[in-house]
């Protein structure tokens, strides 16, 4: 069972609340760190540009789902994803034909490695149906 569903045309996208320049607007898709990371997506207008910036105590993964993204003055194209420790100073972040980010906030920042054993079937039969 679902925890949490959204729909992308249901969020409410608002203009990016920190300091920035251009058109630059953020929709949360997720604010509740027990569902899973916290999740952003924002869209970027060309020639928008978010200041170099640190967040203390949460690690950021960043996604360029669409567009052209530049961080720290290199270039980054779709189907790229950065990832910053937490306190990790980085940007600024600017883009000069436009994109679109999916930006993912997590409280963990010790330095385990991700642990895939904790992947286990709800049930017996769940496994027995995946072997066939």
């Amino acid at each position: 069972m679902v925890d949490q569903e959204v729909i992308g045309s249901q969020l409410k996208t608002d203009r990016f609340p920190f300091q920035s320049e251009g058109d630059i607007t953020l929709a949360v898709r997720n604010a509740n760190y027990t569902l899973g990371p916290v999740m952003l997506h924002i869209v970027m207008k060309p020639g928008a540009a978010i200041p170099a910036h640190l967040h203390n105590g949460m690690a950021e993964a960043l996604y360029v789902v669409e567009g052209d993204f530049v961080n720290e003055g290199k270039q980054y194209q779709a189907d790229t994803s950065l990832h910053f420790k937490a306190g990790k100073e980085h940007g600024p972040h600017t883009t000069k034909n436009g994109c679109k980010l999916l930006v993912l906030w997590t409280e963990r920042t010790s330095n385990e490695a991700a642990d895939l054993s904790d992947f286990v079937f709800a049930t017996r039969a769940a496994w027995a149906m995946s072997q066939r």
